[in-house]
């Protein structure tokens, strides 16, 4: 008898590690970014472009990263409770 191992949950958990360690990291950014009123401060213009470009580029990867990650462990949780 073949023994058959399912990587669904170490996928969906390093997904899941994934995404909170990009929002960690783009937030840990946008905070260190603040100045005294609360507002991002940028040297220019296109910095502030490039920058607030990029953020938003890798926080939809993180997104996509996570609502990967879930689907993964869903999906093991169904196949573990099949009928």
């Amino acid at each position: 008898m073949k023994t058959q191992h399912s990587y669904t949950v170490p996928c969906g958990l390093l997904l899941l590690g994934i995404c909170l360690f990009i929002r960690y990291r783009i937030g840990k950014r946008r905070f260190n970014r603040r100045g005294v009123a609360g507002l991002q401060q940028f040297s220019s213009y296109r910095r502030f472009i490039l920058t607030t470009t990029i953020e938003q580029i890798f926080m939809i990867a993180a997104n996509l990263c996570g609502l990967a990650g879930l689907v993964l462990l869903a999906v093991s949780g169904i196949n573990h409770f099949k009928f």
